[in-house]
């Protein structure tokens, strides 16, 4: 008896950890026009250049969390914040054998 009751809260555990990640997961979620707005970007070549990465990302081909923390890096910038998260997110992903 008690090695079921100690299963069944361990399941509900497990599913509360699961429900909790997935939502976590589209929270953080790319968003390419809100990308553009905060980093500015001013020609199509940059606008296909955003929407490449969340491609990319949305592919499993460039992790989301690189993109994320390089994101949140070039957002802090005073100017030129898009050609900050473009170069930067460029040789990052170089580092991981990524091209871009």
């Amino acid at each position: 008896m008690a090695r079921t009751a100690l299963a069944t809260v361990l399941c509900i555990v497990l599913a509360a950890v699961v429900a909790t990640a997935i939502a976590t997961a589209e929270e953080t979620k790319l968003n390419a026009e809100q990308m553009k707005a905060v980093l500015g970007t001013a020609t199509p070549e940059e606008n296909g250049f955003i929407n490449k990465v969340v491609t990319m990302v949305e592919e499993g081909q460039l992790p989301a969390s690189l993109v994320e923390s390089t994101f949140l890096w070039a957002r802090r910038k005073p100017d030129h914040r898009f050609q900050y998260f473009k170069r930067g997110l460029i040789l990052r992903a170089a580092k991981e054998g990524i091209r871009i």
